[in-house]
């Protein structure tokens, strides 16, 4: 008995062993752009995504200054349409309520029903918007045509292999800002952002995500500042996403 039980566990670590060593082989041959088709499939399928009108959600944002005091705290109402170019950010801060509006490729700031138009407003709301519909849209926004994707040397976080893609861009300036992302081969979710920037380096990381949609999102994040090392000197933003809803 004692014999035959032994046989048995050599034949279970085995077919484990055999199972790790073909996972590891199929998980080394991957391409960059295979590896984001399986993350996308994830996150709720490239079909599932496109088939979506309007997505909105709340984001709760706090911008740390190094000696980890608070520089800035807003509750976020964000909202974008695909099918149309409209969008908007509301937000209320220091007893002004605030509002972008993206509509027919323009853009509008009002705060408390006013309408701001300072030289410098436009290029400050362009950038707050498309940059907050560029996060939303990852990973499914890593498929188009003009995205050039790069597996790297894969990374090891908490004793387990991570993928690492870079992302660049068809006719980007040279000083674009330059995406890496940080993919677990086991459940194929994003779990950090290494983001080189022009005056500075961020790690981001993304600690629950939230699937009460069809689609995985992030729930609740970090962004920390990096030093010429790559370490961490201090916690720079945590972000909340709550109340998603989607319309298709």
């Amino acid at each position: 008995m004692v014999i035959k039980s032994y046989k048995k566990v050599q034949v279970i670590l085995l077919g484990f062993l055999i199972f790790t060593v073909i996972s590891s082989c199929k998980n080394e041959t991957l391409s960059a752009d295979q590896i984001i088709e399986q993350t996308v499939e994830t996150y709720g399928g490239l079909e599932n995504w496109n088939a979506m009108k309007q997505l909105s959600f709340d984001k709760d944002v706090t911008l740390f200054l190094e000696d980890r005091s608070v520089q800035r705290h807003t509750n976020q109402f964000q909202l974008f349409q695909f099918n149309e170019p409209f969008g908007k950010i509301e937000w209320d801060e220091n007893e002004i309520a605030h509002q972008i509006i993206y509509e027919g490729n323009n853009f509008t700031k009002i705060e408390n029903d006013s309408v701001i138009n300072a030289p410098d407003t436009s290029l400050l709301v362009s950038k707050a918007f498309f940059a907050s519909e560029f996060v939303i849209k990852q990973p499914f926004d890593l498929l188009r045509d003009e995205v050039i994707l790069t597996r790297e040397k894969d990374t090891l976080i908490n004793r387990k292999n991570h993928y690492v893609i870079s992302v660049a861009y068809e006719n980007e300036l040279p000083d674009a800002d330059r995406w890496y992302y940080v993919i677990d081969q086991e459940t194929n979710y994003i779990v950090a952002n290494k983001v080189f920037l022009t005056d500075h380096t961020s790690w981001v990381e993304n600690l629950t995500y939230d699937e009460t949609t069809d689609f995985v999102f992030n729930h609740h994040r970090k962004s920390y500042r990096l030093n010429e090392k790559g370490e961490k000197t201090y916690l720079r933003a945590e972000y909340f996403y709550t109340d998603y809803d989607v319309i298709k």
